[in-house]
């Protein structure tokens, strides 16, 4: 009867089958490699959107009681909305309400909907004034380009006809999703009346409006219906040109006299007076906004857009330019690029460090093991839909050592087992065989101690994370695979003879082990010294980890950066331009800048995940600058930000570098109560303190300077004789002083052209004019507003802001440039404390502080339940407690090693250094497991005392267990020199806690297990005998 083949002894005995499978498998990893869908990081969902209701002529605070307060009430009806983190912002006639979702909110779509059509159907319970409420689910999409088209000579509307030729080329491309156009002006007809003329002819605004609106009225005009046929009616429009408006009678006399528009107005077709627009290096321009669909590959979409782009600018006039200024595509070409050649690098370093280390034949069998893996690896990435971003390409670049140290291992006792004078056939079969049940624990111990980061943490952390551990649990199973099927006949195929003891020449490994020796000896003649040292070391390790400088989300390695202006709330576009020009021009004298794009009373589309778009105003501007690279960046920045933050008398200049952190500011103090005037005398209290610390380099409130106004009361009794009324006297206003009022519309084909009465003084008048301002009033005359009114100049406030229901004042601040917020924000705490608080009145932290309190807890919940983990694995592997504990204690001496690392490269200890904590304390366990297993078996096999078998392991499993962790080493190294801001500080904690780890676990390890279980083998014997009598 034939004997049971083991699955290592199936691969062996049906190799060809084995390397036909592992041959096709490498090759689909090939040809997926292009083919995959590629993107800088996993995808987030902001759940975040904007509701925006519009009620003309309320006053900041009827706004709120009548319209902000309802609504609020009605989106908190709603159990998904993240009430603390909803906010509303009220101004003059209109309140942006920003809501904020639960991360635990997978379908945002479906909620938006839902929501959409609630707020539809509530704005019937709104005051009757309220003209629209819009919601805007789309506040959280990020665009992957936006691209200017600019020119000094043509106008806005041949700009706009452009873009619409350029949109309907860029439909065609299958990945590209939603096209937004901003910075469009639209051309108006303007009929600026003229009032003594008007006056002359017993006219006046009112009549002239009123026939306007008639005769621009557009209805359908019935049908003939008879028994064969139906026949509509339609009445053919009366405006179709500036000619036609310009010719309209609007006086006529017995005699047939006539007056037209034109002699009672100037009427011109003109751009209105902007409240925003956009420059692109002080060109005027218009921006289109590029969206992808979900799931395509924006790599390949990028250079689908460049093809239509190439194209479409051959056909354009000279004077026009499209400029690209910001390009997702190309990012995530460069970082998937970057991230590419830093494996390829760390595949090469982790080759050589085995090849160095070990005889020829038995480190190609090794390092054949890391491209093999890799590119199944990627192969199945591609076939179960995880895309290649710099999330899965770190975990590549972490396992690189973990692949190679499966390998490694079985090689190490296959040579021990031959030299033992064992046949090559089955050493080879009893290595992978012995060992499977180590390294099934080991990868079993690393792959499932990052899924708790899944359970525990959520939001935009967790989306980021989502893939890590799939990624990592996906390439050791492939790794394991070809440890167990492969390997074995690869070392019983090429490593024909064991490794010569007594080699010629120098061995850098027969060197290390024989002061090892030397070491080892020294460790156990002095056990308690060397624990002493190792419990120090841990000691140590945890207080330095105090004093780490903290950053959970670090910067985004960008060429390009934002400068945000504030000035006080009121003033013009105008004054707020110049402030812009004049920061513009300094940058563009910089030859490391590409270029400046300038928004000003708005703010660009949101093009980074956690930069969102800020409320515009006449009294704000945006400049997105790009630069040579990111260095320039960094240099740019360190240089203007101290120079122009104050440089203006009345504007706020804030430098912003794009980062991954969502807050807005990196200090926030909100202050919430119902008594405005309290929350205004603390914030300035507030606002004082920090403006006095030298680390704050700008610091403000969100709640807007005072506001001028003029407030109108009429005088009853007058208003009453003569016949005004309030509708009466708000029109002629907003006729003379606002934007001026519609009354007709003219198509040019596709093209709307509002038509809109105005007044000359619109945009130029001053107090003394409006209490001069001619009123009509019955019977044809004029009297001036003094006479049937009160002209009041008051001051109110220019915004509100309410956040989870309650009126906030926010004191914001931005610190100076390599300034730790963490640290600073505990001085701040310190320094506020001395300030009291009325007893309505709360204090809350937002900024990174807040963000931090979020999501440490889960972070270190994260750590905890995968340290349990790992401890139940070394339980189910050794079945005895003691040695489970002991192995899982000594995961502690990782944290000398990380605390050291951090420190000696200057990075901030944040979120992927957790992962890399994670990932060295696999490595500890496997390392661990390998080293106590052997001692463990030893005293079985051999019937060793404690002192021979840990002795013996630990000598025997050095070589193992060095060249794991100089291969992991290794592997990360090109992580650190590439800089990254989100993954150095992975690579730093692996690459020096590994090293320095490695020292004590081959030291403290053995004396640990020598002091424990002294004595306990004559305590084995009897309780086997037990069980066996």
């Amino acid at each position: 009867m034939e004997k049971k083949r083991n699955i290592v002894e199936w691969a062996m005995h049906y190799r060809q089958i084995v390397i036909l499978i592992t041959c096709c498998l490498v090759a689909f990893g090939i040809y997926s490699l292009p083919q995959m869908q590629k993107n800088e990081f996993p995808d987030f969902t902001i759940r975040q959107g904007m509701v925006i209701a519009v009620a003309p002529g309320n006053t900041v605070n009827e706004m709120v009681e009548q319209v902000t307060k309802p609504l609020e009430d009605y989106i908190f009806s709603y159990k998904e909305v993240k009430k603390e983190k909803t906010f509303s912002t009220t101004r003059d006639g209109i309140v942006f309400i920003q809501v904020e979702l639960n991360d635990e909110l997978n379908n945002k779509d479906e909620f938006w909907s839902k929501f959409k059509h609630g707020v539809a159907t509530f704005k019937s319970q709104l005051p009757p004034n309220v003209l629209a409420i819009q919601v805007m689910d789309d506040f959280g999409d990020t665009s992957a380009l936006l691209i200017t088209m600019e020119s000094k000579s043509k106008t806005y509307r041949e700009l706009s006809d452009y873009m619409d030729e350029l949109k309907s080329r860029l439909r065609r491309i299958n990945s590209v999703g939603r096209l937004t156009v901003s910075g469009e002006k639209t051309e108006q007809i303007s009929i600026y009346l003229d009032p003594e003329r008007l006056s002359h002819y017993g006219l006046n605004e009112q009549l002239i409006a009123g026939q306007l609106f008639a005769k621009g009225f557009v209805t359908t005009g019935g049908r003939i219906q008879t028994p064969q046929y139906v026949l509509p009616i339609h009445v053919e429009k009366t405006f179709n040109t500036l000619y036609d408006i310009q010719q309209q009678i609007v006086y006529s006399d017995a005699s047939g006299n006539v007056v037209r528009l034109q002699d009672v107005a100037r009427v011109v077709k003109e751009y209105p007076h902007a409240e925003s627009y956009i420059k692109n290096n002080g060109t005027k321009c218009i921006l289109l906004s590029v969206e992808m669909k979900k799931g395509k590959n924006i790599v390949q979409m990028g250079k689908d857009i460049d093809n239509v782009l190439e194209e479409f600018k051959k056909e354009l006039p000279s004077e026009v330019n499209m400029f690209r200024i910001t390009d997702q595509a190309q990012v995530v070409a460069d970082s998937v690029n970057t991230f590419l050649r830093e494996l390829v690098i760390a595949i090469a370093a982790v080759v050589i460090v085995v090849m160095l280390l070990l005889p020829l034949r038995v480190a190609l069998v090794a390092a054949s093991t890391i491209p093999i893996t890799i590119f199944i690896s990627l192969g199945l990435f591609y076939a179960f839909g995880i895309e290649l971003n710099t999330v899965t390409l770190a975990a590549l670049i972490v396992t690189l050592g973990m692949i190679v140290d499966n390998s490694i291992v079985i090689i190490d006792s296959y040579l021990e087992k031959i030299g033992e004078g064992m046949s090559r056939w089955h050493a080879s079969v009893y290595s992978a065989t012995h060992f499977f049940k180590s390294i099934f624990s080991a990868t079993l111990a690393i792959s499932i101690t990052f899924f708790p980061f899944l359970i525990v943490i959520s939001g935009m952390i967790h989306d980021f994370l989502l893939s890590f551990p799939w990624a990592i649990t996906l390439i050791l199973g492939i790794s394991l695979l070809v440890a167990m099927l492969l390997v074995p006949f690869m070392q019983f195929w090429f490593i024909r003879k064991p490794v010569p003891t007594l080699k010629k020449g120098f061995s850098f490994m027969t060197f290390l082990q024989t002061y090892y020796n030397k070491l080892l000896d020294k460790c156990f003649a002095h056990p308690y010294v060397t624990l002493s040292v190792g419990v120090l070391s841990v000691l140590t390790g945890i207080f330095l980890l105090g004093k780490l400088p903290q950053k959970l989300m670090p910067v985004a390695d960008r060429n390009q950066f934002a400068v945000e202006i504030y000035l006080p709330t009121g003033t013009s576009v105008e004054e707020t331009a110049h402030v812009v020009d004049t920061m513009e021009n300094v940058l563009r004298r910089d030859e490391r800048v590409v270029s400046v794009t300038s928004f000003v009373g708005c703010s660009s589309p949101r093009f980074h995940t956690a930069y969102a778009p800020q409320l515009g105003g006449t009294n704000y501007a945006q400049l997105i600058v790009n630069t040579k690279g990111n260095k320039e960046t960094v240099e740019l920045l360190d240089e203007y930000s101290p120079r122009y933050t104050d440089a203006f008398p009345k504007a706020r200049v804030r430098f912003k570098q794009i980062s991954f952190s969502q807050s807005v500011y990196p200090i926030e103090l909100r202050l919430s109560g119902e008594n405005m005037d309290s929350l205004k005398i603390i914030a300035e209290k507030y606002l004082n303190v920090l403006r006095q610390m030298p680390e704050i380099r700008v610091a403000q409130t969100n709640f807007s300077e005072p506001q001028t106004s003029a407030k109108v009361v009429l005088k009853e009794d007058e208003a009453s004789r003569l016949g005004i009324q309030n509708m009466q006297l708000e029109t002629t206003l907003a006729m003379r002083y606002g934007n001026g009022i519609n009354v007709a519309n003219v198509w040019e084909g596709d093209y709307d052209i509002p038509v809109t009465l105005k007044s000359e003084q619109a945009d130029c008048a001053g107090f003394s004019d409006l209490e001069n301002e001619l009123i009509p009033v019955l019977g044809g005359t004029q009297v001036p507003l003094r006479q049937i009114a009160e002209v009041i100049p008051t001051v109110k406030d220019g915004q509100l802001v309410r956040r989870n229901g309650i009126y906030t004042i926010t004191v914001m601040a931005d610190v100076c440039r390599d300034v730790n917020v963490t640290a600073l924000t505990r001085v701040v705490k310190e320094k506020l404390a001395t300030i009291s608080l009325p007893d309505n009145i709360t204090l809350t932290y937002g900024g990174d502080d807040e963000q931090d309190n979020e999501n440490l807890p889960p972070i270190m919940g994260a750590l905890a339940i995968a340290a349990f983990i790992i401890f139940f694995i070394l339980l189910a592997h050794f079945k005895r407690i003691s040695i489970a504990l002991l192995i899982f204690t000594s995961m502690t001496l990782c944290i000398f090693g990380t605390s050291v690392g951090v420190l000696l490269q200057g990075v901030d200890f944040g979120m992927t250094c957790t992962l890399g904590i994670i990932s060295l304390m696999g490595i500890i366990v496997r390392n661990g497991i390998i080293m106590i297993d052997y001692a463990e078996e030893l005293r079985v096999t051999e019937k060793l005392c404690v002192h021979d078998a840990i002795y013996h392991s630990a000598r025997r499993r050095m070589r193992p267990i060095f060249l794991t962790s100089a291969a992991a080493s290794m592997g990360v190294i090109p992580m650190i020199l590439g800089k990254s801001g989100l993954w150095m500080p992975m690579g730093t904690v692996i690459c020096y806690g590994t090293l320095i780890t490695m020292l004590f676990l081959l030291t403290v390890l053995p004396v640990s297990y020598l002091l424990i279980f002294r004595g306990s083998t004559r305590k084995r014997a009897k309780m086997e005998a037990l069980e066996n009598a």
